[in-house]
């Protein structure tokens, strides 16, 4: 049952990187990409249809974990606390300002900055917080860490970018283009660097090979959608960019096993079961889990086919 809770929130915080990922990755590109007000509109309106939806992911990954994992739930969250700390007012001033921006127009690029400035907070201070996660407890900002957050923030701006390539107009498509290009070498080099670094400075427990091996992957996966999106192919590049944005977390996952915390004092670290509620919560918490995520991936997939085709206008944002 443990091993089950643990896959689920494998899938769970894969699925808010994947699908928030292409969020906050156009909010990073939204003054690049979109240089008037209607086609920042029109970049907004891309994700109109799923933006709070994606958040649902990370309110679902939080409950799972506080409530799978309890022992490790207090020391992972404190432990991240210089992290987790701007990362969540970040979360909260990007989700405001998407929502608001149409309000008043005088106040539009006050809130078109701070859209750019909490996109990038955000997918550097995930990357951030898993680099800390993978080279062990208390946080040291060495290597790791700032390479995960370059990485993190390099996959998520390319799939915002193929997003916008697929879900607006030729202006805004052909600029999110140029970008997705440079933006993919960007992340395979990061993706290469990530594993090389966190081979050397990962904790001592956490597995090399597991970590090489999947950096490695990665980055071919980032290669197979960036020439899916060379040769028209948008729908398909932006699921291989959902895949790629979702491996980091699974990444640290995987590597960490059997630890979901890892420290520099190994008498300090907590394996998978030493931080699982009793068995008794666990059933209880699956009667009411098990029921929800169908549910939750069959919401996603059909707001995904009634709003497949690009919007065409601005929508309300």
């Amino acid at each position: 049952m443990v091993e089950l809770f643990y896959l689920m929130l494998g899938l769970v915080f894969g699925g808010y990187f994947a699908l928030a990922g292409y969020d906050y990755g156009v909010g990073i590109l939204l003054r690049t990409v979109a240089k008037t007000d209607t086609e920042r509109r029109l970049a907004l309106g891309a994700l109109g249809p799923f933006f709070l939806g994606n958040e649902v992911w990370l309110v679902a990954g939080l409950g799972l974990f506080i409530g799978a994992f309890p022992i490790a739930e207090g020391q992972v969250l404190s432990g991240l606390y210089p992290v987790l700390i701007p990362l969540m007012a970040a979360l909260l001033i990007f989700t405001a300002a998407v929502q608001v921006r149409s309000r008043a127009a005088a106040a539009r690029p006050l809130w078109d900055l701070l859209i750019v400035i909490c996109g990038f907070i955000i997918a550097a201070g995930w990357g951030a917080a898993l680099g800390v996660m993978l080279q062990g407890f208390p946080i040291r900002f060495g290597p790791l860490p700032v390479v995960m957050a370059a990485l993190t923030t390099a996959l998520f701006t390319l799939h915002g970018a193929i997003l916008l390539k697929l879900r607006t107009g030729p202006t805004i498509a052909a600029r999110a283009d140029r970008i997705a290009r440079g933006m993919g070498a960007s992340a395979v080099v990061l993706a290469l660097v990530a594993g090389a670094t966190a081979a050397v400075q990962a904790h001592r427990d956490a597995s090399t090979w597991w970590i090489i091996g999947l950096f490695a992957l990665l980055a071919g996966v980032v290669v197979a959608a960036n020439r899916m999106s060379r040769i028209g192919r948008a729908g398909v590049a932006l699921v291989g960019t959902g895949v790629a944005s979702a491996a980091p977390a699974l990444i640290v996952g995987i590597a960490t096993l059997p630890h979901v915390y890892l420290h520099a004092d190994p008498v300090e670290s907590i394996t998978l079961t030493e931080a699982a509620a009793s068995s008794t919560s666990l059933d209880f918490l699956a009667i009411a889990v098990l029921p929800v995520l169908p549910v939750l991936v069959a919401f996603q997939a059909v707001t995904w086919w009634i709003w497949r085709k690009a919007p065409g206008r601005p929508l309300f944002y």
